[in-house]
């Protein structure tokens, strides 16, 4: 789908569509992103008045718009744990966020799209209602696919057609005036990285060797490393230890590894990392 269809399947849903320059997020026309159309002719009109924006990305007015965004930041800070947190206090499906049109942005993170139910009012727009997480009501202009900012695109990692109306946890979570860390509590790695790069250095020891290949297998694709160098750094390491892995044993601590890091992608990484 080209950008201008695009464009008209999200005015078709009653959003109101600004351009902003290439590579760029904002509009440097007077009114920014409020220079904004829901109608695919005022548009082409706005945008043959000022050609310069002919190339440039695609952005939605919040202000104008029936919809609501929840901003969900991978760049800076890991709203995904954040969220993930806040729906586990809350006893909510975190696979519920991909039942809606999601797009990855372009740094990373996470645009979850929700249409305002009829008979409600948009919920106060409340930025940082969790660490890494932001609820775009009014007061923004969001950058929507086909964009593309420094390389990187905006896409849709749900298809635009599954857009929801919000549920009722989105007006729950804007009017949350918990902690915007996440919980103390939290489990930390038995493992520091360090510990894990002495590994390499020295070989696993003996009555650890399992969990620690396990430990040094999920830390490295963490880092997004090749599969096969990874397992390349595991037997380096396995052939160092005083008392080595068999080989099928280590090949099943890799393929458990891996296929643990497969199912966390497709939870959070098959609709996107801001």
């Amino acid at each position: 789908m080209d950008k201008w269809e695009q464009i008209k399947q999200y005015q078709q849903t009653g959003a109101y569509v600004f351009m902003a320059l290439p590579n760029q997020k904002h509009n440097a026309v007077r009114g920014g992103y409020n220079n904004s159309f829901n109608n695919g002719d005022e548009l082409n009109q706005w945008v043959n008045a000022h050609p310069e924006y002919q190339d440039g990305n695609v952005g939605i007015d919040l202000s104008k718009s029936n919809l609501i965004v929840v901003d969900i930041d991978k760049h800076k800070h890991n709203g995904m744990k954040s969220i993930g947190a806040w729906f586990k206090a809350h006893d909510i499906n975190p696979e519920t966020i991909q039942e809606t049109y999601v797009e990855r942005t372009a740094s990373g993170g996470l645009h979850a799209f929700y249409l305002i139910p009829e008979g409600k009012t948009k919920p106060a727009e409340k930025v940082s209602v969790l660490q890494g997480v932001d609820i775009l009501t009014n007061k923004h202009g969001v950058i929507v696919a086909p964009s593309v900012i420094d390389q990187q695109s905006y896409r849709a990692i749900t298809p635009f057609e599954t857009i929801q109306e919000a549920p009722e946890w989105v007006y729950q979570l804007a009017n949350y005036h918990g902690s915007t860390n996440t919980p103390k509590t939290k489990s930390t790695s038995r493992y520091s990285n360090v510990d894990r790069w002495l590994m390499v250095k020295n070989g696993f020891e003996t009555g650890q060797r399992n969990d620690q290949a396990m430990s040094l297998s999920g830390y490295l694709f963490a880092l997004n490393i090749e599969p096969q160098s990874i397992y390349d750094i595991l037997q380096i390491t396995n052939e160092r230890s005083n008392e080595p892995l068999l080989d099928d044993e280590l090949g099943r601590v890799y393929m458990s590894a891996r296929k643990r890091e497969e199912r966390k992608r497709m939870r959070i990484n098959s609709y996107g990392r801001d």
